[in-house]
């Protein structure tokens, strides 16, 4: 992990509206703080500064780990891992109208984010269906 300053935890707090820029869950309500996650990990050569940098949650940053590449488990077609700073999420990703609380892959990328970070796990879906119960998700999408 590295030592971010606070100023640049509060650029990328404020930047994602306090909630993981992959699942879109809010910070608000959640034990400790957001991880900021390299979106090229530095692992790679990603550097630590804002154009690389993305708040994910604690289950997100964990199931995303190093990696940069994952299947898309429709195709099987291996690709890029979504990039917060270089794509738009609703052109990746989408709620589903069955199932309000389910994420749903728009493309080969969207697909495989979705399957490596675990985005529908039952844990977060309980965690977005009780959020949902109380009126805070999803929230507004950028």
């Amino acid at each position: 992990m590295s030592e971010l300053s606070e100023a640049l935890r509060t650029l990328v707090f404020a930047r994602a509206a306090g909630r993981c820029e992959y699942c879109h869950l809010p910070s608000e309500g959640q034990v400790g703080r957001f991880p900021v996650d390299h979106i090229l990990p530095r692992t790679a050569g990603g550097p630590t500064d804002p154009a690389n940098l993305a708040l994910a949650c604690h289950h997100c940053n964990a199931h995303k780990w190093s990696h940069q590449i994952a299947k898309d488990p429709v195709t099987g077609e291996t690709v890029f891992l979504y990039h917060h700073r270089r794509q738009f999420w609703a052109e990746y990703f989408t709620w589903s109208s069955g199932q309000p609380v389910h994420l749903v892959g728009r493309t080969s990328v969207g697909r495989a984010t979705i399957e490596r970070l675990q985005m529908n796990h039952p844990d977060l879906l309980i965690a977005r269906n009780l959020l949902a119960a109380l009126g805070r998700f999803p929230a507004d999408e950028k």
